[in-house]
């Protein structure tokens, strides 16, 4: 090793040091509750940090979540204009045991997810248009149907989709991942990048742009406008 090498190899062992040690944190005794909580008057959803979230639909609202009883303690609970946020206080735990949250709401139009959360959306119907962003890893599994559905995945998350709808519009990036086949609608209008890949089930018409080694995968018999680049791929199944 070099003497210049020296201080670089020494960086990243210490790097590596501290990394590890906030893997294994201690996360402290394990001591369950369970809590509803009365918030009302949203329609959208903003949900943050590794939480598991259940989103049903109901005739009233209801939040319930279940967790260690110190993370839920440190939990952040809002509602400004229509949306529901959550997330945790700056409170510098870094390691958390898995927190679950079960949501009940008459409509949904939206869904803002970060940070690795893990999710279920069901029992939607006859929704106009909604909103599904996820970024940071996020997953979700969506059952539901509207008239136009919008998604936007970054951060290697990723969307699975049940129902029927009339337009989805979708942008993938960061090798996300959108599994629609299951969503037959009308017409899609997709932009796909950085090693994302999409499958969708199209009739009328499906405009695509997919760049940087991205795939997307389709079945009908729609009217295609395409425009792809850097090792991209469109193909019928």
């Amino acid at each position: 090793m070099t003497m210049k090498q020296q201080p670089i190899f020494y960086a990243l062992i210490a790097f590596l040091a501290i990394w590890m040690e906030s893997c294994n944190q201690d996360l402290g005794p394990y001591k369950e509750v369970n809590r509803t909580y009365s918030q009302t008057n949203f329609d959208r959803l903003d949900i943050g940090s590794a939480f598991h979230v259940d989103v049903r639909s109901g005739s009233t609202f209801a939040i319930n979540i279940r967790g260690n009883e110190a993370d839920v303690n440190d939990l952040d609970l809002s509602v400004h204009n229509g949306v529901f946020h959550a997330e945790y206080r700056g409170t510098g735990r870094r390691q958390r045991y898995d927190t679950y949250f079960t949501i009940t709401m008459p409509t949904l139009r939206g869904v803002s997810f970060s940070s690795a959360v893990q999710s279920t959306i069901t029992g939607f119907a006859n929704l106009t248009e909604v909103d599904v962003t996820l970024s940071g890893a996020s997953k979700a599994n969506l059952n539901l149907t509207a008239t136009r559905l919008n998604t936007d995945l970054s951060g290697a998350s990723s969307a699975a989709i049940i129902g029927s709808g009339t337009t989805l519009a979708g942008e993938l990036s960061g090798a996300s991942k959108l599994e629609a086949y299951d969503f037959p609608v009308t017409q899609a209008d997709l932009d796909v990048s950085g090693a994302s890949s999409a499958k969708i089930r199209v009739q009328d018409a499906l405009t695509v742009k997919a760049s940087g080694a991205s795939t997307v995968r389709y079945r009908g018999t729609p009217r295609i406008n395409s425009t792809l680049s850097g090792a991209s791929t469109l193909s019928q199944e």
